[in-house]
C-alpha cells in the first residue's frame, strides 16, 4: 500500500492514542502498510513525539504546527503534504483491527468509478446518512440512495474513510470552523457532486477519549457555519 495510500493522522493532545493507532497499521499490515503521516498542533508537553517517542519514530513524516491550528487546517496540510492517490483518514483514537481490511477497502474504491470517498463503520456505528435542506434547516438523516452487497451510497459517513487525495483537495475542509466543521464538508461534498458511500463490512475499532482541556460544543462554530450556508439549525433526523 506505500505507494497507493497515506494514512493521516490528525492528533492533539492524545499521544497515547495516536501511538495505539500507529502501532495497529503496523500490527495489521507490517511492510505492507501505508505511508503513516502523523500532524500533531499540542502544547509541547504533550506532543507525540514527546511522550511515545518510539512510536513517532515509526511513521514517515511527523509535521509539528504552531498550538491548535484545528482539524480542519491540519487535515488541509496533510492533503498537501503528500502525493500518493489515495489519502485514509481516521480520528487519532481509532485502531485498526481484524475487521478494517483496508487493503479490501482501497480495491474497493478503485474498483467503482462512482466512488470518490468510501467509509467504514466506527464500531457499528457511522452508519450512512442522507443531507437535505428544508425550510432553511439542514436535516441529517439515517439512509441512502443506491446499494449493492454491502455498501451503501449516501451523502455523509463518520470519521474513518479512504478517499481519492484530489477530490479532497478540490473540497477542502473550512479552516475558519474548528468544530462543526464536518457537515459542512460533507453538504458542500454533496453540492459539488462527489460520491460518497459507506461500507458497512469494514469497521475501524473507537474508544472515545477526551484530550484535556476539549471542549466539544462550542456555539459559535455551529453559528458560523449556519451563517454561512443561510441555515437556521441543524437536525439530526
Amino acid at each position: 500500500m506505500r505507494n497507493q495510500a497515506t494514512f493521516c493522522i490528525k492528533t492533539i493532545h492524545r499521544p497515547h492514542c495516536c501511538a495505539a493507532l500507529v502501532r495497529s497499521i503496523y500490527d495489521h499490515y507490517g511492510d505492507d502498510r501505508p505511508l503513516i503521516h502523523v500532524l500533531d498542533d499540542g502544547k509541547p508537553e504533550l506532543r507525540f513525539s514527546a511522550v511515545c517517542p518510539s512510536e513517532s519514530a515509526m511513521v514517515d513524516r511527523l509535521i509539528e504546527t504552531e498550538f491548535d491550528i484545528g482539524l480542519s487546517a491540519g487535515r488541509n496540510r496533510l492533503l498537501d503534504a503528500g502525493d500518493t492517490p489515495i489519502v485514509i483518514f481516521t480520528d487519532d483514537d481509532h485502531l485498526v483491527t481484524n475487521q478494517t481490511r483496508l487493503p479490501e477497502l482501497i480495491e474497493t474504491l478503485n474498483r467503482h468509478h462512482d466512488l470518490d470517498l468510501l467509509a467504514a463503520l466506527s464500531n457499528d456505528e457511522e452508519r450512512p446518512k442522507m443531507l437535505r435542506v428544508e425550510d432553511r434547516v439542514l436535516r441529517i438523516a439515517h439512509g441512502s440512495y443506491k446499494q449493492h452487497r454491502s455498501i451503501r451510497w449516501c451523502h455523509y459517513v463518520g470519521n474513518c474513510f479512504v478517499a481519492y487525495r484530489d477530490i479532497l483537495q478540490a473540497i477542502r475542509w473550512d479552516e475558519t470552523l474548528k468544530v462543526e466543521e464536518h457537515w459542512d464538508f460533507f453538504w458542500r461534498a454533496k453540492i459539488a457532486g462527489m460520491n460518497v458511500a459507506v461500507d458497512v463490512n469494514h469497521s475501524f475499532k473507537h474508544e472515545h477519549v477526551d484530550p484535556p482541556g476539549y471542549v466539544r460544543r462550542r456555539p459559535e462554530f455551529l453559528g458560523a457555519g449556519l451563517k454561512k450556508h443561510g441555515l437556521r439549525k441543524v437536525m439530526w433526523r
